[in-house]
């Protein structure tokens, strides 16, 4: 059996893990028990029609990103749940969120290609104010994910059980991207992502508490920026604390090279009280650190890893 673990190569090499969350306009999360096939949408719970619905979708090049959940402490009698996030538009602090609950898994197709073309579903959508926290615990598309993933999403409930929090509920969720951080997580609908989480990150997160610094260990990175925006928000994280999560935030890039290894970011950030602000800085390959990992269990090959540096970071005047 092979005992090579993506996560511990790239625990063990120091890569750094902000600036890989994947950035989607719009996430679907679909209630759907596992065990769950390499693709996940393969699995023999799904009807056909998601499927054939998610082929249509990528045809037309929409940023939709699909994901199983599954808790048994959420299960809802015979009911399925349909969320969907949406990115905001402008000055954002994440995504809206519509919630169905349907009884036949068979009619979730239709449901929501309803609400991704703007037409009006047939059926109302829930108002529940949550925090759902998506844990990745996908073993049959990489087995870091089974390792790592299913004790932090045991401990999480634990965690937030201890703390008291009734609006965060904790999913298993398959694939999410970046098993070699493993344990991942998704924070919606902030939509912010996590790895290499602990219960004491993962606590001072679902807090806001605590040491800021341990996020450069944890954070990936917010979904609603490109990578390079990813790595100058978490500088910023760092400068402001976390009162920064209560910041909306916009970004722009200035400049960027043909390959990408020199960035000119700007980020735009509100206050609650309304106060702007803006940074610039460049994000530069930092070729010393350049790291050849194979990046997933069951990889043969090695591959380049390019780490950055924040450069020259300024406030523009406003």
């Amino acid at each position: 059996m092979n005992g090579f673990f993506c996560a511990e190569e790239s625990r063990q090499a120091g890569e750094e893990i902000i600036g890989c969350a994947t950035n989607h306009k719009i996430y679907v999360l679909i209630e759907c028990p596992p065990p769950w096939t390499p693709n996940a949408l393969d699995s023999k719970f799904l009807p056909a029609n998601l499927k054939a619905l998610k082929e249509e979708i990528d045809t037309e090049a929409l940023s939709v990103r699909f994901v199983l959940i599954h808790s048994n402490q959420l299960k809802c009698d015979r009911n399925k749940r349909l969320i969907i996030f949406r990115a905001k538009t402008g000055l954002s602090a994440g995504y809206t969120k519509q919630e169905f609950l349907v009884s036949d898994i068979n009619d979730i197709a239709s449901l929501l290609k309803d609400c991704l073309t703007g037409n009006t579903p047939e059926q109302e959508a829930i108002n529940i104010q949550t925090r759902d926290i998506l844990v990745c615990t996908h073993g049959s598309h990489d087995k870091c994910c089974a390792k790592y993933g299913n004790p932090f999403y045991k401990a999480a409930l634990a965690t937030v059980s201890d703390l008291s929090l009734d609006r965060v509920r904790v999913w298993q969720a398959s694939h999410i991207g970046g098993h070699r951080f493993a344990p991942t997580a998704i924070d919606f609908p902030e939509g912010r992502y996590y790895g290499r989480l602990n219960q004491e990150s993962f606590a001072a997160i679902l807090t806001r508490t605590g040491d800021i610094q341990c996020l450069n260990h944890v954070y990936r990175g917010w979904g609603i920026l490109p990578w390079s925006a990813q790595i100058l928000e978490k500088e910023l994280i760092l400068k402001h604390g976390w009162d920064w999560f209560n910041y909306k935030v916009g970004y722009q890039i200035i400049d960027q090279n043909e390959d990408e290894s020199f960035n000119q970011v700007e980020i735009t950030f509100e206050t609650p009280n309304g106060a702007l602000g803006s940074y610039r800085a460049e994000i530069v390959e930092d070729k010393n650190k350049t790291l050849h990992l194979k990046g997933e269990c069951d990889g043969t090959e090695s591959y380049k890893f390019t780490q950055f540096d924040v450069k020259n970071m300024v406030i523009i005047p406003q």
